[in-house]
């Protein structure tokens, strides 16, 4: 009789003990673990959704551009027609704008395909401009009917006489993507 009583008794301390080790391994393998990734998930889903408020908050800057971007898409395919060379016309748009042939010079820097668009670099350098004329040319480089885009601008005041500078332009003209 010692012997069965003993053997329940065993038995109960086996599945307790059993019950015990499949409660553990749970908690080790499958609970703490999908704690650790809720809580990773939950960061992640928080920081999505910031990131989707600040799309939201700079969508009228990306329209804004979008439409900036047709627009030039636009010059772009209108300015493709004339059969002028690229340096011709940047040529005659800057002596247009008033700055003599003398002041003048223009070094290509080769070309790239980009998304949308090819361009055509060109480093323009202009001697002896006053601060307005080098603020109208870049104004008329830039909002003006040609399909350019400036890249860089350096305005050095002459060593000469400060009320001048000369100005070196990285241009890039753009033509349609063949």
């Amino acid at each position: 009789m010692g012997i069965a009583v003993l053997r329940d008794r065993e038995k109960r301390v086996l599945v307790i003990g059993g019950a015990a080790a499949v409660v553990l391994l749970l908690l080790t393998f499958v609970v703490i673990p999908g704690f650790s990734r809720i809580k990773s998930q939950a960061r992640a889903a928080a920081a999505a959704e910031s990131d989707l408020a600040e799309v939201r908050k700079a969508r009228p800057e990306i329209e804004r551009i979008q439409k900036e971007t047709a627009s030039k898409a636009g010059i772009v395919r209108a300015a493709a027609n004339v059969k002028d060379a690229p340096l011709s016309r940047i040529t005659s748009a800057l002596q247009e704008a008033g700055i003599p042939q003398a002041a003048l010079n223009i070094k290509s820097g080769g070309a790239r395909d980009g998304e949308m668009f090819r361009e055509e670099a060109f480093d323009v350098r202009i001697e002896n401009l006053t601060y307005l004329e080098a603020v109208k040319t870049l104004q008329r480089l830039s909002a003006g009917t040609l399909p350019v885009t400036i890249r860089s601008a350096s305005l050095k005041s002459r060593y000469d006489d400060a009320r001048y500078l000369d100005v070196t332009l990285r241009v890039g003209f753009l033509t349609p993507k063949p």
